[in-house]
């Protein structure tokens, strides 16, 4: 998804099927132009590499078909690109989908939460929105030094940090190969995928979200290379974003016209916290928004959306107000029943999670 990603996919997939000598075996070809053979090119990814493009640009993408875009908001703890704005700008102009994404390097749970809350504070700078796909870009190669589990609770706490915070559509961008050895999908992030076939046709990985099939697509009247994704279903089309000002004046600056969310900073919750057999053992049936009820409980504990990490035990915070504004029905497999879960924040706004209906009273 940045400029180095390209050559970097391809060396990591040649040394996972142990085709690579050198460097110099990854060779160059010609832009994959348009053909009526090729998948669809549902979705492009952009970064500051692409600054260069202009609302012209994006109109051209709308009208050759692509639909939803995914931007490059953020890298590791402090990085937040330049042209964040702008291209937010030019896509919603286009009426394209606007999606977010975020260049991962953490090895720990601490390293995954900062990385997260950097990703939403760029996010949040630029639209108040939250109606979008907000993407762990998943392939920097310290990863596949890291057992599957390390890099799966570290993932799940990234994921956690942006649960909370009310970002409830999350994806995983990686590449095919790494799907299973060195990270897993699930029903949260069941995956924007990257394989590039020399000759491109038809479909691939149809449970995932997506599939990129190229990274060197070049739109007709366009002359600049382009990833270009096939989307399997309407997950990453709602996020319509509008923008929030980053301009101020004192005469005219208001509350309506600033972020209407609080940033909310997650207690880094302890490795033990998260449990890959919970997380597994339910599937999501319907996630949606509700009205705000206020509740009280000491029982039970708030989870992140899919149970995978566990917050805390609400018998900690016996005097605090729960107000909702989510709820989702998880099917558990081993019962073979469903049940209804909550979303909830304090007033305050730190503290949050999902908690069974059950044990609000």
């Amino acid at each position: 998804m940045r400029k180095l990603k390209h050559s970097k996919l391809l060396l990591l997939g040649a040394v996972i099927a142990g085709t690579l000598g050198t460097t110099s075996v990854v060779t160059a070809h010609a832009s994959l132009t348009p053909s009526t053979s090729q998948p669809n090119t549902d979705m492009v990814d952009l970064s500051s590499w692409q600054s260069n493009l202009t609302s012209s640009d994006y109109q051209t993408l709308a009208q050759a078909g692509v639909k939803a875009v995914a931007i490059k908001a953020t890298e590791g703890t402090s990085y937040t690109s330049p042209v964040l704005s702008s291209q937010t700008s030019d896509a919603q102009g286009a009426g394209l989908s606007v999606n977010y994404y975020h260049f991962a390097h953490f090895t720990t749970v601490a390293e995954a939460q900062a990385e997260a809350q950097n990703f939403i504070n760029a996010v949040q700078a630029v639209t108040s929105s939250k109606d979008m796909v907000m993407v762990v870009d998943f392939e920097d190669s310290a990863f596949s030094k890291l057992s599957k589990s390390t890099n799966d609770a570290n993932l799940a706490a990234f994921d956690a940090v942006l649960n909370q915070a009310g970002y409830n559509k999350t994806d995983l961008y990686t590449m095919a190969s790494w799907v299973g050895k060195v990270i897993d999908t699930n029903d949260s992030n069941k995956g924007w995928l990257a394989q590039w076939p020399a000759n491109p046709s038809g479909s691939a990985y149809p449970s995932a979200n997506a599939w990129q099939w190229a990274s060197d697509y070049r739109f007709s009247g366009e002359s600049q290379d382009l990833d270009v994704s096939q989307l399997n279903n309407s997950y990453y089309l709602g996020g319509s974003s509008s923008t929030t000002s980053s301009t101020t004046d004192s005469s005219s600056t208001t509350k309506a016209n600033q972020p209407t969310t609080t940033l909310v900073k997650v207690p880094a919750p302890s490795a033990s916290s998260y449990s890959a057999t919970r997380s597994k053992s339910v599937r999501l049936v319907w996630r949606a928004s509700m009205k705000r009820h206020a509740y009280h409980t000491t029982a039970g504990a708030r989870y992140s959306k899919h149970l995978g990490i566990r917050y805390g035990y609400n018998k900690s915070l016996p005097n605090v107000t729960w107000y909702t504004n989510q709820h989702e029905k998880l099917y558990r497999k081993s019962k073979g029943d469903t049940i209804i879960y909550y979303h909830v924040n304090s007033a305050d706004g730190k503290h949050g999670g999902w908690i069974w209906r059950g044990y609000l009273k």
